[in-house]
């Protein structure tokens, strides 16, 4: 199978270049496949002429967004819908992800596919325009995902190893609830969707809950790792974004649509402790 991969130096799309052996991957540098540019994706998606095209870029600095809006607007909230028009020329199937902020976050169960969204800010918003733009794509699929990391790139776990190698004294956020989802897991069950068939929209995170600060716990004591860590609450860290307080996405339409992968989100983090060099 032909793909066309957007975001190629971005942490998911690493992932995918590792793991989805057996298909025709091309990946094209991201100034030549500029999101932010509607004829360079009409050129590209034409030039390739892919089966199926993997949207895993995006702007996806969540504060950056709030003062850079045109830019979240144009490259989270237009391209989708530019990539969708290439895939109707071509024939292609669309696979945009999106995220867990396009909700309001302020659930108290797991959210369902169908349950209204309401971001709250600029880049949830975005990335909601962008899954109405895919939608125009005949043939496409829409995996929200949340809380993204791996053994590379910038993320969350990265970031608190390193903290925890220099011997910080950590506070992390306790009151906010989401599921921890590895690269890795991820890309393996949107391969099994593509390679199943599945279309439509999809929630696509690791099983299970918890919080920042659980998450980094879980991460120290899979580590073997002593270190200075305390909760705090999001009041203490004001950002420029809102954060979601809850974001926990129901996964349960995956074993409808097909092969359901998605590990408990500690049993993922296990593997990326494991095997650090690569998945």
């Amino acid at each position: 199978m032909r793909v066309l991969l957007s975001g190629g130096a971005g942490q998911l799309a690493t992932t995918i270049r590792r793991t989805w052996t057996g298909h025709e991957l091309q990946v094209p540098e991201e100034s030549a496949f500029d999101l932010g540019d509607r004829e360079s994706i009409r050129q590209v998606v034409l030039a390739s002429r892919p089966q199926v095209v993997v949207n895993a870029g995006a702007f996806t600095q969540v504060d950056r967004c709030e003062t850079e809006v045109d830019l979240a607007m144009r490259i989270n909230g237009s391209a989708p819908g530019w990539l969708a028009e290439a895939c109707e020329q071509v024939g292609a199937m669309l696979v945009q992800i999106s995220t867990d902020y396009v909700f309001p976050g302020d659930g108290s169960r797991p959210y369902r596919e169908d349950d209204p969204t309401g971001p709250r800010s600029v880049y949830g918003k975005s990335k909601l325009l962008g899954e109405q733009g895919a939608r125009a794509a005949s043939r496409h699929l829409i995996v929200r995902t949340a809380w993204l990391y791996d053994a590379w790139g910038a993320n969350f776990y990265r970031t608190m190893l390193n903290a925890a190698a220099q011997g910080r004294a950590l506070k992390v956020v306790d009151d906010q609830v989401g599921t921890p989802t590895s690269c890795r897991a991820l890309a393996r069950q949107v391969r099994i969707a593509v390679e199943e068939g599945w279309q439509g929209l999809v929630h696509g995170t690791c099983q299970g809950q918890t919080t920042w600060h659980g998450f980094t716990a879980e991460i120290f004591r899979q580590k073997g790792l002593r270190a200075d860590l305390s909760p705090c609450t999001t009041a203490d860290f004001p950002r420029p974004a809102p954060r979601p307080a809850y974001s926990v996405l129901d996964g349960t339409l995956r074993s409808r649509l097909g092969t359901d992968v998605m590990p408990s989100w500690e049993d993922a983090l296990a593997e990326v402790v494991g095997s650090e060099v690569g998945p």
